[in-house]
C-alpha cells in the first residue's frame, strides 16, 4: 500500500508540473507556450492533477483502515480506468493506428522532445516523459485493480 501512495504522489507531481518545469529533452516549454496559453495550461494542470488527487486522497483516508470500503476501491479503479482509456485513445490508438490532422497538429507541441518509440508513418509518436507517465498511470490501474478484487 505504502508504494501504491508514494507512485500516487510522484504521478501528482507530475501531472502539475510536467507543463511547467523544464526538463530538457523531455519536454519543450517554448513549444508549450506557442502552442497554448498560460491559462488553458492551469486548467490542464488542475484537472489532470484531479484524476490522481481524488484517489490519492481515498488512499490515504483509508490506508490505516482494515476494510478499506468497496466504494472507495471503486472510485480509485474507475477514475484510474477512465485516465487510462483517456491515455489509449488520446496517444496510444494514434501512435499504432493514425489520427486525423487536426489531432496530430495538436501533437506538434512535442515534436522536439526525446522519443525512443520507432515511427510508425507520420502517426503521433508518444515521447519519453508521456510514456514515463503512462506507465505510472497504469501501474496505479493495476494496484487499483488489486485492491478491488483483494
Amino acid at each position: 500500500m505504502l508504494f501504491f501512495i508514494v507512485l500516487q504522489f510522484i504521478l501528482l507531481a507530475f501531472m502539475l508540473l510536467h507543463d511547467w518545469i523544464s526538463v530538457p529533452s523531455l519536454n519543450d516549454l517554448e513549444a508549450l507556450k506557442k502552442y497554448e496559453s498560460n491559462a488553458r495550461r492551469i486548467l490542464g494542470s488542475i484537472i489532470n492533477g484531479a484524476w490522481v488527487f481524488i484517489p490519492l486522497v481515498l488512499t490515504l483516508i483509508y490506508y490505516h483502515d482494515l476494510q478499506f470500503p468497496l466504494s472507495a476501491r471503486l472510485t480509485i479503479f474507475c477514475f484510474y480506468f477512465f485516465l487510462s482509456v483517456g491515455v489509449i485513445l488520446s496517444w496510444w490508438t494514434p501512435y499504432f493506428f493514425t489520427s486525423s490532422e487536426k489531432h496530430k497538429r495538436e501533437f506538434l507541441k512535442f515534436y522536439n522532445t526525446y522519443h525512443f518509440l520507432p515511427a510508425r508513418g507520420d502517426n503521433v509518436i508518444p515521447n519519453t516523459l508521456h510514456v514515463i507517465l503512462h506507465l505510472q498511470v497504469w501501474t496505479c490501474l493495476i494496484f487499483s485493480i488489486y485492491f478491488l478484487i483483494k
